[in-house]
């Protein structure tokens, strides 16, 4: 059964009718903390008059160091940990928006050229504080949605790998049950064996009578001699006859001791100095030991679902086409900065890098689930929680790897340094196109191109965002008073958020629904909602809070 999001449909009904002709609205906020604050307000610059850079108190050197020590060689390692911070939008200049078939709706504020960028932190420790930017980089947001969304898309995946590993760990009695099977089959091969042993023997001993009767004067005559051969050959008879029973013997000791062995793993502690082993109830819980050879053939496994989605999600970050026409113009579907620079919308482009936004249609308005793909799976409901998780969340580093159970701890490598491998995803960011955001600058040789009069009405924040570190270099000129292009009330959200503007947390929980439930719930809201409005008349109240209200994109 496929699984859907109702929030992602119920966003869809609603800005599906919502797209507008409103101009591109540029909010100016300053972040601190979690909180984005409106520059200007009185409150605000009172905050800033008194704020003070944040250090935590008694924090431990060696384990929660956030500093990367300016060392321009750096490489990261699995003890550090990935968590976005902020993402953020540049205006910039391309010729193609004066195309005579674009630059009517550049003129009207319906298309925008932008490009996102992720400021995120890199840091040890369990955890990560926005309070602190010293250890901030910057990297495009194509680069962070790839390799950070797809770390939680393929979490299950890679942690089944290593569950699988470790089967017969956390499945003891299906292995004791194919232990004795084996054994069984042993038994019964020994048993044939020895049969045919004990058949081989009697014809020998027939064959040996008869030759005896026929030669009984040659032995008499050949003495003493031939009766020692005879002795020597019974004596290695019987010993190679006891030397399979001694085998046979230790072969089922072996097989109980391995037995024994597992029924006294759940009574034995797991968690040993420098150790850390598999947990076999997450890998029950992940239903990594599915048998998919059992089920259905029309039952897609679990761990090609988990690639799908990441390919799809990876694909978006890069630029989809979407296969829809605006006016002539095809239409592209990627990701870009929300407007308050907490999380990422899906939107519109008119290009097919995903640089020049429209406001004029909607992602959801465009999108087409069903012929997005040759599996005809919407990966939409399932790569939504991911791609927000991605700038929810803290990335591990670390490249999981757990011990061997059944290997005995010595002690020998406690005091041995602990090795922390980085995984693949924070390793390609940070191989990526990634600047330290507090230790950057642009080209100064670099000459600015002037531009052609006749387009002096268009302005935008760089002319290029090629440069990564002249982007840092511009941004850092902005001392965080940022714009941002997405229009929320045009193109829709798929955040729900609190009165405070903030996202609401409680939305992520992501709710799978089936086909048909979606519809009868949309059917009865619809039923619902027509009801009501020949009840009720609305009446406002007065709000009784001094706390800022969000209401459409707006705070008020």
């Amino acid at each position: 059964m496929v699984k859907f999001s109702f929030f992602a449909l119920a966003t869809a009904l609603a800005t599906s009718v919502n797209a507008g002709s409103s101009p591109v609205r540029r909010n100016k906020t300053i972040k601190l903390g979690d909180r984005n604050l409106r520059r200007g307000d009185p409150a605000t610059e009172a905050l800033l008059k008194k704020a003070r850079p944040y250090k935590k108190k008694n924090a431990a050197k060696d384990t929660s160091t956030r500093r990367l020590d300016g060392d321009e060689d750096f490489e990261i390692d699995g003890s550090y940990n990935l968590k976005f911070s902020q993402c953020v939008d540049l205006k910039t200049y391309d010729e193609d928006l004066f195309d005579e078939d674009i630059v009517s709706y550049v003129q009207a504020g319906q298309v925008v050229s932008t490009s996102s960028y992720v400021l995120f932190h890199v840091c040890q420790g369990d955890y990560c504080y926005y309070d602190a930017d010293t250890d901030l980089y910057i990297v495009d947001l194509p680069t962070y949605l790839t390799n950070v969304a797809t770390y939680h898309a393929n979490k299950r995946t890679d942690y089944c790998e290593q569950c699988e590993e470790f089967e017969d760990y956390c499945n003891p009695e299906e292995e004791e049950a194919a232990d004795d099977e084996e054994a069984a089959d042993d038994e019964d091969a020994d048993a044939e064996e020895d049969a045919d042993e004990d058949a081989d023997e009697e014809d020998g001993d027939a064959e040996e009578e008869d030759a005896d009767e026929d030669a009984d004067e040659e032995e008499q005559d050949e003495g003493d001699g031939d009766e020692e051969q005879d002795e020597e050959q019974e004596e290695d008879a019987d010993e190679d006859a006891e030397e399979r029973k001694l085998k046979k013997k230790n072969r089922k000791l072996k097989k109980k001791d391995r037995k024994l062995k597992k029924k006294d793993r759940n009574l034995i502690t797991r968690k040993l100095a420098n150790k850390e082993y598999i947990d076999c109830d997450q890998c029950n819980t992940y239903e990594c030991y599915v048998d998919y050879d059992e089920m259905d053939d029309g039952v897609q496994r679990q761990d090609e679902l988990d690639e799908s989605v990441s390919e799809w999600i990876a694909d978006l970050a890069e630029c989809k086409e979407s296969g829809a026409q605006w006016n002539g113009l095809d239409l592209y579907i990627g990701a870009m900065c929300s407007p308050y620079g907490d999380g990422v919308e899906l939107a519109v482009f008119v290009n097919e890098d995903c640089t020049m936004y429209t406001n004029q249609q909607s992602f959801y308005s465009v999108f087409d689930p069903y012929n997005d793909n040759e599996d005809g799976v919407n990966y939409l409901t399932y790569a939504e929680q991911f791609i927000k998780n991605a700038f929810s969340e803290v990335t591990p580093c670390l490249q999981q790897e757990f011990d061997d159970p059944d290997e005995d701890d010595d002690g020998a490598n406690d005091d041995a340094e602990q090795e922390y491998a980085v995984n693949d995803y924070c390793q390609q960011v940070m191989e990526g196109d990634v600047v330290d955001f507090n230790n950057c600058a642009a080209d100064e040789d670099q000459d600015e191109e002037e531009n052609d009069d006749a387009y002096n009405w268009y302005t935008y924040d760089i002319k290029e965002a090629d440069d990564v570190n002249e982007v840092c270099d511009t941004l850092n000129q902005m001392a965080g008073e940022y714009s941002y292009v997405y229009d929320e009330e045009a193109s829709g959200s798929w955040y729900t958020r609190n009165k405070k503007g903030q996202i609401d947390v409680g939305d992520s929980a992501g709710a799978a629904l089936s086909g048909g439930m979606i519809a009868i719930i949309v059917s009865v809201c619809l039923v619902v909602v027509g009801g009501a409005a020949f009840l009720l008349k609305p009446k406002r109240k007065p709000s009784d809070s001094n706390e800022p209200v969000y209401q459409g994109g707006t705070m008020l």
